[in-house]
C-alpha cells in the first residue's frame, strides 16, 4: 500500500517540517522537450532554529524517471547564491558533513532512486529564509492522438511497498504547499491546442508578436487555493509533432569539442501482424495503494484493452496481484464472445483489496505459466501505479524471461500502463525497457482509447530493429526505421530464415496509414583484512560516436508510438555545425519478412527562442548525457573489447563491470553536469 504525500523539506534533527512560503515553476516547452525550473522558499522559524540548535533541512520530491537534474542553487536571506557543483556520491557527501561540522551553510542534491531527487541544506539559521532553485530537462511522452504530446509536473509522491533503498526516500508525510506555474510553448509548426485534463485551471494566451501561425504560447496556471494534491499535465497539440527531424548542437563550451544530435520520430507505417497470433496476458496490480480512483482508472483502462484485442489468433488471461497474485483460468483462453463476457464481469468486481506490492513475485508466476519454449509471441500487460521499491528484482526476472522463454519464431514483451496520480515512472519504464516494450500512463479525467489502441498495435507489431548512420564516415551498423521508409531488396544482407519480403514498398511514416580473461577463482580468495579491494581499472577514452540507446540495442519500434535516438559527437575545434552533416539514414529490417526500411532525415538547429537561448546550459547535450547514463544504470555500455573482454565473457566478472559502468556513469555526470547514481550536487558558502 502506498501513503501519499507531496515534496517537503523537514529538519532532519526533529522531522518537523519547514515553512513553504511559496514555490513556483517556470516551464519552456520546446518541441518535445521541456526545461523546468523549480523555485521554493523555506524558512526556518524561531521555533526550530536557535543560536544552539541550526537547521539541517531535507527537501524529498519526485521527477519523471527520463529527468536530467542539471543545475541547482541555494540563495541565502541576505541574496547570496550558492551554485552547486558535480562530484563523485561519496566524495560530495563527505565534504558536505565536514562543511556543517565547521559551520559553514552548504546544500547536497542527490539522486535517490531513478524518479526521487533530494536537496539537503544545512545549516539553516532561525528566522532564517532560504530559496532552491533547480532545474531539470526531460523529453515529453506522446499522448492520445496524432501530433500530440503531454508534459507532466509530479506533485504526488506515493510511498512504495517495501524497504526504501534510501533513508531520505522513505520519509513521507502529507504537507500543503501554495503553488503557481507558468509555460511557454514553442513548436515549429502550429499550436492547435493546449490542454489541462489534470483539472487545474489555465489561461492560453497566443503570442501574436513573435509569430504569425501561432506556434508560440504562453500558459498560466490559475488556482485560486495556490495549493496542489495532484500531478500537473498540460497535452500540447501541433502541427507536425510526429514528423521525422534531427537537431543538431555544438556544445557553446571551448572546454567541449562535441556536437549533440536528436532524432526523433513517430512512425507510421502497415505491416503484417506476428503469425499466428498473440498470447496476451493482464497482470493488475490491486494492491490497497490502488484504492479509489486508481481501480476505477484500472477497470476503465482493463475494459478497452479487452474490447480492442485482435479476434483472430488470440489467447488471454487475467491476473492480479498484492501480497498474493491469482489468474483468472489456470490456462489462457481463446478469445471469443464467451471469454469475453466472463472476462468483463471479472473486471467490473475489481477492488483494491489483495495487500501489499509484489510486483516481482507477481511477474514471476506470469512467466513460470508460460512454455518453457513459447509457442506463440506473448504480450504481457502491467497495469501498476508502481509503488514498490524492488525495481531491480522486476529488472532482472524480466530479463530472465525474455532470454530464456522464446523459441526461434517467437518472443516475450512487457508493456507497462502507470496508473494515476504518483505512479513510479522508475518502476513502469524500467520494467517495460527490460521487456522490450513501452509505457504509457492514465490519469483521471485522460482518455483512454488511442494509449489502449497503440499498446494493443505494438504487442501484436513484428520486430523491427533498426540503427542510424549519423553521416559522419564512420562505418556502424546498419539497421533502422524512420520517415519515409522504404523497403528495398538486398542480397547482401545475411537473414536467418527470411520470408518473401513483400512486393509494394512500404512507408514507415505513411501520413494515411491507419496506425518502431579474468581468473574466476580470484574472487573467491578473500583479502587478509576482510574482502577483495574493488578494482580500481582505468576507464577507456569514449568512442567518437556515443549514441544512446546503443546501436545494437536500439529497441523494436512500434507504430504510434515515439522514438528518440541521441548521439554526443566527438569533432575538431575547426568543424562547424554546418560542416558536420546534413541528413541522417535510418535503415532497418522487419524480421518476420526480412524487407528492409530506409528513411533519410534532413537534420536542422535546435528551434530559436529567448527562453531556450536563457537556459544556461546545453539542451541537446544535456538529455543525451541523460540518456546515455541510463543505459549505463542499466548495464549496457560501450567499452572497446579491450575493457569489455574482462567481463563480457562466460566467467562474467560482475564486479569488475559494474566498477567500469560507475567511472563511466562519474565521467558522464560531471562532464555535463548532471545528477545520477553515482554524482550528487554540492554547493558550499
Amino acid at each position: 500500500m502506498g501513503l501519499f504525500y507531496h515534496c517537503r523539506l523537514y529538519d532532519l534533527h526533529t522531522g518537523n517540517n519547514l515553512l513553504l512560503d511559496g514555490c513556483s515553476a517556470q516551464v519552456s516547452i520546446t518541441d518535445v522537450h521541456a526545461a523546468v525550473t523549480i523555485s521554493q522558499k523555506f524558512t526556518c522559524s524561531s521555533n526550530h532554529g536557535n543560536s544552539a540548535h541550526q537547521v539541517s533541512g531535507v527537501y524529498t520530491f519526485s521527477l519523471m524517471r527520463d529527468a536530467a537534474v542539471c543545475e541547482f542553487e541555494m540563495v541565502r536571506g541576505d541574496g547570496t547564491k550558492v551554485e552547486g557543483v558535480v562530484k563523485e556520491k561519496e566524495e560530495a557527501k563527505r565534504e558536505y558533513d565536514e562543511a556543517l561540522r565547521q559551520g559553514y551553510t552548504a546544500s547536497l542534491g542527490q539522486q535517490e532512486t531513478g524518479d526521487v531527487f533530494s536537496i539537503s541544506v544545512g545549516s539553516i539559521a532561525a528566522e532564517e529564509t532560504v530559496t532552491i532553485n533547480l532545474k531539470y530537462v526531460q523529453p515529453l511522452i506522446d499522448d492520445e492522438k496524432k501530433n500530440q504530446v503531454k508534459f507532466i509536473f509530479p506533485r504526488t509522491y506515493a510511498q512504495r511497498y517495501g524497504s526504501a533503498p534510501t533513508v531520505n526516500s522513505a520519509f513521507g508525510r502529507t504537507v500543503q504547499q501554495p503553488f503557481t506555474m507558468n509555460a511557454s510553448v514553442q513548436q515549429a509548426g502550429s499550436i492547435n491546442a493546449i490542454s489541462c485534463p489534470s483539472g487545474h485551471p489555465i489561461s492560453l494566451e497566443f503570442d501574436h508578436q513573435n509569430s504569425r501561425n501561432n506556434s508560440i504560447a504562453n500558459v498560466l496556471l490559475q488556482d485560486r487555493s495556490g495549493f496542489l494534491s495532484n500531478d500537473v499535465v498540460l497535452v500540447i497539440t501541433a502541427t507536425g509533432l510526429d514528423a521525422p527531424r534531427c537537431f543538431i548542437e555544438q556544445h557553446p563550451s571551448p572546454n567541449h569539442e562535441t556536437t549533440a544530435l536528436a532524432l526523433t520520430f513517430v512512425p507510421r507505417f502497415n505491416v503484417s501482424d506476428v503469425q499466428d497470433g498473440v498470447e496476451y496476458i493482464f497482470l493488475v496490480d490491486r494492491s490497497g495503494s490502488m484504492h479509489g480512483q486508481n481501480i476505477q482508472l484500472v477497470r476503465e483502462a482493463l475494459v478497452v484493452l479487452l474490447r480492442g484485442l485482435p479476434t483472430n489468433g488470440t489467447t488471454f488471461n487475467i491476473f492480479s496481484f498484492g501480497s498474493e497474485a491469482t489468474k483468472l483460468w489456470d490456462q489462457s483462453r481463446a478469445y471469443d464472445q464467451s471469454s469475453l463476457e466472463e472476462a468483463t464481469l471479472h473486471v467490473d468486481s475489481m477492488q483494491a483489496d489483495y495487500g501489499g506490492t509484489e510486483i516481482a513475485s507477481a511477474l514471476r508466476l506470469v512467466y513460470d505459466s508460460l512454455p518453457k519454449s513459447l509457442i506463440r509471441p506473448v504480450a504481457v500487460f502491467l497495469l501498476t501505479d508502481g509503488g514498490a521499491w524492488d525495481v531491480s528484482t522486476c529488472i532482472e526476472c524480466t530479463q530472465a524471461a525474455r532470454a530464456t522463454l522464446p523459441s526461434p519464431k517467437t518472443f516475450i514483451r512487457v508493456f507497462s500502463v502507470g496508473i494515476g496520480d504518483g505512479a513510479s515512472s522508475d518502476t513502469c519504464e524500467s520494467i517495460s525497457r527490460a521487456g522490450g516494450g513501452m509505457t504509457v500512463y492514465v490519469k483521471q479525467g485522460e482518455p483512454l482509447t488511442g494509449k489502449c489502441s497503440r499498446l494493443v498495435r505494438a504487442a501484436r507489431t513484428p520486430e523491427v530493429r533498426v540503427n542510424v548512420d549519423w553521416g559522419l564516415g564512420e562505418k556502424e551498423e546498419q539497421i533502422d526505421e524512420s520517415d519515409d521508409f522504404e523497403f528495398v531488396d538486398n542480397p547482401t544482407l545475411e537473414l536467418a530464415s527470411p520470408v518473401n519480403p513483400p512486393s509494394a514498398t512500404i512507408s514507415l511514416f505513411d501520413p494515411d496509414s491507419d496506425d518502431m580473461d579474468v581468473d574466476p577463482s580470484i574472487n573467491s580468495i578473500l583479502h587478509p583484512t576482510g574482502p577483495p579491494p574493488k578494482p580500481k581499472p582505468t576507464l577507456p577514452p569514449p568512442p567518437r560516436i556515443q549514441q544512446s540507446p546503443l546501436a545494437s540495442q536500439i529497441p523494436s519500434i512500434f507504430p504510434g508510438s515515439r522514438t528518440q535516438i541521441y548521439a554526443i559527437v566527438r569533432t575538431p575545434k575547426n568543424n562547424t555545425v554546418n560542416s558536420m552533416t546534413t541528413e541522417i539514414k535510418v535503415r532497418g529490417v522487419v524480421t518476420t519478412t526480412g524487407a528492409l526500411v530506409e528513411l533519410v532525415v534532413p537534420v536542422s538547429k535546435v528551434l530559436s527562442s529567448p527562453t531556450v537561448d536563457a537556459l544556461g546550459f546545453p539542451l541537446l547535450h544535456t538529455l543525451a548525457a541523460k540518456a546515455l547514463i541510463k543505459d549505463r544504470e542499466e548495464g549496457k555500455h560501450a567499452f572497446p573489447p579491450s575493457a569489455s573482454a574482462l567481463f563480457d565473457s562466460p566467467d562474467l566478472n560482475t564486479e569488475l563491470k559494474e566498477t567500469y559502468l560507475e567511472k563511466d556513469i562519474i565521467r558522464l555526470g560531471t562532464e555535463y553536469h548532471l545528477a545520477s547514481r553515482y554524482t550528487s550536487f554540492l554547493a558550499v558558502d
